[in-house]
């Protein structure tokens, strides 16, 4: 039987609009795609800004999940996607996407309703252009660009405000100290420098790999040649840099965030770990002491064969160049143990990963629900896995397929 979506047959379409929003803003969002394609009319309503304000008013915002992947072309490159969650399953659903974006090393940060793309490279050079998705609408437009341009810079939102900090390279180029970091205002879509980093304090060269924000403060891990991280920040509401703990036996731990008040990584092999954030504050001696996440043995193997398609040819060559460079220097790890195989982020209260497997001739990219309970007298976590499920499957032409970003967004 085929729905009749005609006006005559749309008793919501001959409400007063401030009505058929009121009616709307009660519909799970995950059905509003469906609402768009039903008639223009409905399309117009699903993609107001009006609508977003209306569920705000009532309370009735959720959490939706953004994710960004590299994909062949042709079409655009990267796609972006919205996690479409249901009881049993889970889809990715593509939504319209930016051709002009970086494809690789953006940074991607959420202020309200909007997603930030934030630099990258394009054609192995790094660019300075910014961009925002409106969530509400799925529409894009470029903003003002940064006053530098930037690839794998640390980004963080304190107070509404981004902080972008270094992503200038290996060691310190152009102005140095004085251009390691920026702060843009989204409401009046201006850019302004920071506090220039202290020469007192030592600036690891290297590569930023991680961010998140703790404390007010805007965290940056960066990987030395040597193989060892360490972290610094930049504190808005004081207006200082500081440095943190430095490490070296966590594996090779990435994609760092915040879920609740822990810290969560995960290692090449796919372990993941927790920690108490302040031990990002503590020095020499005593060190950061993280633990393993109990409970998600299954997922190990599948998290750790992820990494091992999450590098184009052209990265490889790179890094291996540089390793030459410094070849009997320092211990320089291969390129497969820089990057994540997974992505984590936070969802509500739970943690979200995206990660990729070949099996067979096809790539499959999976998500896993995971939520967190601190046991004991509080040295022990341990996850549940809450769901799992293939949220796409593609040919992996060329290994080209790669989960870039993700992110929650209340909407």
């Amino acid at each position: 039987m085929k729905l009749d979506t005609s006006p005559s047959s749309s008793p919501l379409l001959s409400l007063p609009d401030d009505v058929a929003l009121n009616c709307l803003a009660r519909v799970s969002r995950s059905d509003h795609g469906a609402l768009s394609l039903a008639t223009k009319s409905y399309g117009s309503l699903v993609a107001s800004p009006d609508l977003y304000t209306t569920r705000s008013l009532m309370g009735l915002t959720e959490t939706s999940v953004y994710v960004c992947m590299r994909a062949p072309p042709p079409g655009p490159n990267p796609r972006w996607y919205i996690l479409c969650r249901r009881k049993t399953s889970s889809d990715l659903i593509p939504i319209p996407s930016l051709p002009s974006q970086a494809q690789e090393a953006s940074s991607v940060v959420v202020v309200d309703w909007g997603i930030y793309v934030i630099g990258g490279l394009i054609k192995g050079k790094p660019t300075s252009d910014v961009y925002l998705l409106d969530c509400r609408t799925h529409k894009w437009r470029q903003v003002t660009s940064m006053r530098l341009p930037r690839a794998n810079a640390a980004a963080g939102v304190v107070d509404g405000k981004i902080y972008v900090l270094g992503g200038l390279g290996l060691g310190l180029e152009l102005d140095g100290y004085t251009s390691y970091g920026e702060v843009f205002d989204p409401k009046t879509e201006t850019w302004d420098c920071l506090k220039p980093f202290p020469e007192e304090l030592e600036l690891h060269g290297g590569y930023i790999h991680d961010c998140f924000v703790r404390d007010q403060k805007v965290y940056a891990v960066c990987g030395k040649i040597d193989g060892t991280d360490t972290t610094f920040y930049y504190s808005p509401r004081e207006g200082n840099w500081g440095s943190g703990n430095s490490r070296s036996s966590l594996g090779n731990a990435r994609d760092w965030c915040m879920v609740g008040d822990l810290l969560y990584s995960i290692s090449r092999d796919g372990t993941i770990y927790w920690c108490e954030p302040e031990e990002l504050d503590w020095r020499e001696p005593e060190g950061m002491v993280t633990k393993e996440v109990k409970g998600l043995d299954s997922l190990k193997k599948s998290l750790s064969c992820s990494r091992l398609i999450f590098f184009d040819h052209q990265n490889v060559h790179l890094w291996e160049q540089f390793r030459k460079v410094y070849n009997g220097t320092f211990r320089i790890p291969e390129v497969m143990d820089l990057l994540p195989g997974a992505r984590l982020t936070n969802f509500g209260p739970n943690m979200l990963l995206f990660w990729s497997v070949l099996v067979g001739d096809r790539l499959q990219i999976s998500c896993a629900e995971i939520s967190l309970e601190r046991q004991g007298q509080g040295d022990e976590v341990r996850g549940n896995i809450e769901s799992t499920s293939v949220v796409l499957t593609v040919d992996p032409f060329d290994y080209g397929y790669k989960v870039l970003y993700s992110a929650s967004v209340l909407v």
